[in-house]
């Protein structure tokens, strides 16, 4: 029997209905002026260099905390659609494949749903961090939403 070290691969999955229609939620992230305003954890801005929303192109940006952090991010687009975007997180730091779902209720809501694919051998430790992290992601979209 071969033994091995290697962490297995994991999920972490948020989910929340917002009073709002998909194209609404849908285009809070397609478009890069909205999405600099709400995107990241509670206390972080961003910016953006490069938002190609389509299927093999590239999102640069920088999420900057409270304390003037900054992270750089490269994400690319593997799928494009008006009910799901997907993109491959390629650096730094984690390896994960993000599926973003806009599914219709109806006209005036929206059941939106992250699904973070981690490849193996990526910390399980940080799941409930991340899962956190999201649920302010989601707040800051509302609100960004409502002022509309």
């Amino acid at each position: 029997m071969t033994e091995t070290t290697d962490t297995p691969a994991y999920k972490v999955i948020n989910r929340r209905r917002l009073p709002f229609s998909a194209a609404q939620v849908h285009g809070a992230f397609a478009d890069p002026e909205q999405l600099k305003i709400w995107w990241g954890p509670h206390g972080f801005t961003n910016r953006i260099d490069t938002f190609d929303l389509r299927v093999g192109g590239r999102w640069l940006f920088t999420m900057i905390n409270e304390n003037d952090r900054e992270f750089d991010n490269i994400k690319e687009f593997l799928e494009v659609s008006p009910e799901r975007i997907v993109m491959q997180h390629i650096e730094p730091m984690h390896d994960f494949v993000m599926t973003m779902s806009f599914d219709p209720v109806d006209e005036n809501a929206t059941d939106l749903t992250w699904i973070m694919n981690f490849a193996p051998g990526q910390d399980p430790n940080l799941a409930p961090f991340l899962e956190a992290a999201n649920e302010q992601n989601f707040d800051r979209l509302e609100a960004h939403l409502q002022t509309l």
